[in-house]
């Protein structure tokens, strides 16, 4: 018999055989028979060890013997048995897998198709260390059973304990397009010892110091999770103290660490051995792990100590002010096999002496002599004196002092106050202005050192204002420096001469020198001339207006005499012509008068002469005399008796 060809797969079978080899695909749907032999079109399979293949008959064309007739009925078109989606149920979702146990699981499956399909079960995106394995699941169209599927891990791994989802794909092996998940979670529990715990050393020596340290390991190789400790140390005596490098430790699964542990003990006396016992304990939240180590200390014996011995070279100083002063600390130390390292310091009991040092520490070799230059510096006493201060300078080694005593004598210059002086130029100044300057010099000449001085200055009837440019004035020593002072005065009255006495102070703050000076002011009287002016001026006006009406007019003595007799008369047509002539003359009179008045010192004459020339000229005005002229008369007796009234204030004044 011919082998029968799948019509899925195209592979060759056994005449007998009822699934194909390959495929698994069943070949007696239609009840038996041969399968067909027809030449089919293999498609490439797909997945694992089974695929999809599609197959296609090929067609003839045109008409054959074999088509039906117009009378013969066509046959209906058979569809071709398809793979379905799987039905996948967990019969539980939780598996436990250790690497001596693997966990299983039953996965219930349905072939919802109508063709006997292969399923196949295999993780998405397992773990690297996971291995799955399942039973066959070739399944009869609708049949459901339950198929185990297997979990391990990989040989020679080691695996960290964790829980996982594991997405489980269910597929058709006739058709890997068709599929369904499942989702399984894995638990690889703790599994495992403690991490044991060991020092490296475990004895530990040190020798002439209180500190050292050692290793500590952590050895989790045999555990598949992972420990975090915190770590603490005690001896008996409490006198260790520890330091771990971290203080916390996290120790991986299936791994080692390794922190480092310092100490620090107190050293044993000289010549001393001592052994102490630490325990060291790593704490976590599964329990404690312990582990011992001893730290063996010892301590030289000390050297046959000599003292060095310190001297000051000068011991005796001398000082200016607050100035520095220089020295030498010299320390011997030939005296001695071993070196000695000294700290150096100073010491005054009355905490008026600073010190400097160009090496505070420092180490003197045996058989060796060392200078260190120092510094000193102190207060300045009060000027002009001079204190002599006690010293001290101290070598110390830790345990002893030498001492090294010295004296500083510090003298203070005088202030340069004391020795300045203040000079005025012009020490007598005169003026006719209101204003006057002078020069003001401070000496420093004899001083040692800059003056600072400000300037201030009154008068001794305190009222002339005195400003100095610049107010604060600093000379250098051997200098002398020159301030401009101005002085403000009120003058005294027109022609009269004034004097005023200036006091010139120089201060630095605490002492002060001091200047005089004079200032003499004279005004200008300009009354005696304006007198002199006003009295001519009135005078000669009040005469001029006088005689202003008889001008151009012949006058006759004898018809003035006349009319005279007449006015006396009561003849009233007389009367004016009368009082005309008689103020002439009288106002003339009275002018002269008043030029004579100049000679006189109170000016009462002159102002008698102008009252009466106003008397006169009122009544030759009732008197019916012309009034040009008398206007002018007035005029001048108002100017002659302002002249005699600034005659009277001048003598007054």
């Amino acid at each position: 018999m011919a082998d029968r060809i799948c019509s899925v797969c195209g592979a060759s079978n056994p005449p007998d055989a009822a699934f194909c080899r390959v495929c698994d695909t069943y070949f007696d749907w239609d009840g038996p028979g041969d399968a067909p032999k027809a030449t089919h079109e293999t498609a490439a399979s797909q997945g694992g060890t089974t695929g999809t293949t599609t197959t296609t008959a090929t067609a003839s064309t045109g008409p054959t013997a074999e088509q039906p007739t117009g009378d013969e009925a066509t046959p209906r078109p058979q569809t071709e048995p398809r793979a379905a989606v799987p039905v996948a149920l967990l019969e539980q979702t939780e598996v436990v897998v250790t690497p001596q146990s693997p966990g299983t699981v039953g996965i219930v499956l349905k072939n919802a198709s109508d063709i006997v399909d292969g399923i196949v079960v295999h993780p998405a995106a397992p773990p690297p260390w996971l291995v799955m394995t399942q039973e066959d699941a070739n399944l009869y169209p609708g049949e459901t059973r339950t198929v185990q599927v297997t979990f391990a891990t990989r040989p020679g791994v080691l695996v960290v304990a964790q829980q996982v989802d594991v997405p489980l794909v269910v597929r058709s092996s006739i058709d890997p397009a068709k599929l369904v998940e499942v989702s399984v979670q894995l638990t690889v529990p703790r599994l495992g010892p403690p991490p044991t715990l060991s020092p490296r050393p475990t004895l530990v020596h040190v020798n002439d110091t209180g500190e050292g340290q050692f290793t500590l390991s952590f050895d989790n190789r045999a555990a598949n999770y992972p420990h975090h400790y915190t770590l603490s140390a005690h001896d008996p005596e409490d006198v260790v103290r520890v330091g771990f490098l971290p203080p916390a430790v996290d120790v991986p699964a299936g791994g080692t660490v390794e922190t480092t542990v310092r100490f620090t003990a107190p050293e044993p006396e000289p010549g001393q051995e001592v052994s102490r016992q630490v325990t060291i304990t790593a704490t976590s939240e599964d329990g404690q792990v312990t582990s011992v180590v001893t730290i063996t200390q010892r301590t030289a014996a000390p050297p046959e100590r000599h003292p060095v011995a310190v001297r000051l070279e000068p011991s005796h100083l001398q000082a200016t002010g607050d100035g520095t002063v220089a020295f030498d600390v010299v320390i011997d130390n030939r005296a001695s096999d071993v070196g000695v390292a000294l700290s150096l310091g100073g010491r005054d009991p009355q905490r008026l002496v600073a010190f400097s040092f160009g090496e505070n520490r420092l180490v003197v070799g045996p058989h060796r002599v060392t200078t260190v230059h120092a510094l000193l510096r102190t207060a300045a006493p009060p000027p002009g004196t001079t204190q002599t201060r006690q010293f001290t300078v101290v070598a110390n080694d830790g345990e002893t002092e030498v001492e090294a005593p010295g004296v500083l004598e510090v003298t203070s210059r005088a202030a340069p106050i004391t020795t300045a002086r203040l000079q005025v130029e012009p020490s007598t100044l005169a003026t006719q202005d209101r204003h006057g300057v002078f020069g003001v010099h401070v000496d420093n000449r004899k001083g040692a050192d800059v003056l600072r001085v400000r300037l201030a200055g009154t008068d001794e009837f305190g009222r002339a204002r005195l400003t100095f440019t610049p107010p604060e004035v600093a000379v250098p020593a051997g200098q002398v420096a020159t301030v401009r002072l101005s002085v403000d005065s009120e003058p005294p009255p027109g022609g009269q001469t004034s004097s005023r006495r200036l006091r010139i102070t120089a201060s630095d703050g605490s002492s002060a020198v001091e200047a005089e000076a004079t200032l003499t002011q004279t005004s200008t009287d300009h009354r005696p001339a304006a007198k002199r002016w006003l009295v001519v001026l009135g005078s000669l006006l009040a005469m001029f207006g006088a005689v202003l009406p008889w001008l151009g007019t012949m006058i006759d003595p004898n018809s003035v005499i006349a009319v005279a007799t007449d006015a006396a008369e009561g003849n009233q047509a007389a009367i004016a012509p009368t009082a005309t002539a008689a103020s002439t003359v009288l106002v003339v009179l009275l002018g002269i008068m008043m030029l004579f008045g100049l000679n006189s010192t109170s000016g009462r004459g002159i102002r008698f002469a102008a009252v009466l020339m106003i008397l006169i000229a009122v009544g030759a005005a009732v008197a019916g005399a012309p009034g040009t002229g008398l206007v002018l008369v007035v005029v001048g007796a108002v100017l002659g008796f302002i002249g005699g009234v600034l005659a009277r204030s001048a003598r007054r004044t």
